[in-house]
């Protein structure tokens, strides 16, 4: 997930760089032909939903992404996609049993008594064991469920933010102005965002899910999981390719 923010972060930066560069050339042009600056709000509107429209879509591609994330876990493991969060186990508030042979010196202990000791401590790591596994167990459920309720959030919430900027373009923008630079721009950009984060974590993605599915795991409790790259990456491998196909159809367009 915070890849996919870093992403938009970068995206937005260039943006704000672009901006304020081209905004700066055209004041400077501007004032040295003393002319009047005049500020274009249907430009600014524009740009505006153009930003929007790309971070509703990003938001989209989480919620999805965490989701399918999700499926991933109910068709094979939890593991396979979440981290365990930490639960608290009702028998972590219970007094933990104690041997008074644990405070004596263990060479005054008996054989009797030393192998009682053992057997006792080995009770107790036993119970431990068995205790994390459970905790572990929780902890997975308690993400899965998290990434639910997540992705359901993110998917309605990016939908709407979406929808609306988009339609907010399709009502203001002129045939002339959807065929602008600027909309060639936005395309392009678009592709560049979704095509590194798939290209970036694609291949991730593969060879985590190979190793997880065809090694065994060095430490059971800590694995790493592939779930997540390879949900948000199937996720943005169709959007980069729609997007990828809309610029080459509209620069053949342009070039005709």
């Amino acid at each position: 997930m915070e890849f996919v923010w870093a992403i938009l972060a970068i995206f937005v930066i260039i943006l704000v760089l672009v901006t304020v560069i081209s905004g700066g050339v055209f004041l400077f042009l501007k004032l040295r032909a003393h002319e009047p600056i005049n500020v274009n709000l249907r430009y600014l509107v524009r740009i505006y939903l153009l930003v929007v429209t790309v971070a509703g879509l990003l938001v989209i591609t989480q919620g999805a992404s965490d989701l399918l994330r999700a499926g991933f876990a109910s068709a094979g493991s939890n593991q396979f996609s979440y981290d365990p969060v930490w639960v608290r186990l009702a028998s972590d508030d219970a007094p933990q049993p104690r041997s008074p042979l644990e405070i004596k010196d263990r060479q005054q202990l008996t054989d009797e008594e030393l192998d009682e000791l053992v057997t006792f401590q080995n009770e107790q790591q036993e119970l431990r064991t068995e205790q994390e596994a459970e905790r572990r167990r929780l902890g997975l459920e308690r993400a899965k469920d998290e990434g639910l309720i997540q992705g359901f959030s993110f998917l309605f919430i990016g939908v709407l933010i979406w929808g609306s900027h988009f339609a907010g373009r399709r009502w203001l923008e002129s045939d002339e102005e959807k065929g602008s630079l600027l909309n060639r721009i936005y395309l392009v950009l678009i592709t560049v965002v979704f095509g590194i984060i798939t290209i970036v974590l694609l291949p991730q993605a593969v060879f985590e899910t190979f190793r997880y599915v065809v090694l065994d795991p060095v430490d059971a409790f800590n694995t790493d999981q592939p779930g997540q790259k390879l949900a948000l990456s199937i996720t943005t491998l169709p959007i980069w390719l729609l997007y990828l196909y809309a610029v080459i159809r509209t620069m053949r367009r342009t070039a005709v």
